[in-house]
């Protein structure tokens, strides 16, 4: 499989902000808040979102995991 990441647009919308899974990052980093993800419960950490994207700009904030079996669709 071939993937281009490339730097998001500011036209572009969709998708997800994720949010680290505590258990893979036990500590936070600095402005991390540590809270539950809305899909499936897992605690992780809420982080401020990155330069130039708004929260108009995605569909909202999961763990990890659960963005990864959106996109895989299981």
């Amino acid at each position: 499989m071939k993937v281009k990441i490339q730097p998001r647009s500011q036209t572009e919308r969709g998708g997800y902000l994720m949010m680290p899974l505590r258990k893979n990052v036990p500590e936070g980093k600095e402005g991390w808040k540590l809270t539950r993800c809305q899909e499936c419960g897992e605690e992780c950490w809420d982080r401020p979102l990155p330069e130039g994207i708004t929260e108009k700009m995605v569909d909202g904030r999961l763990c990890t995991m659960c963005v990864i079996r959106k996109v895989l669709n299981t």
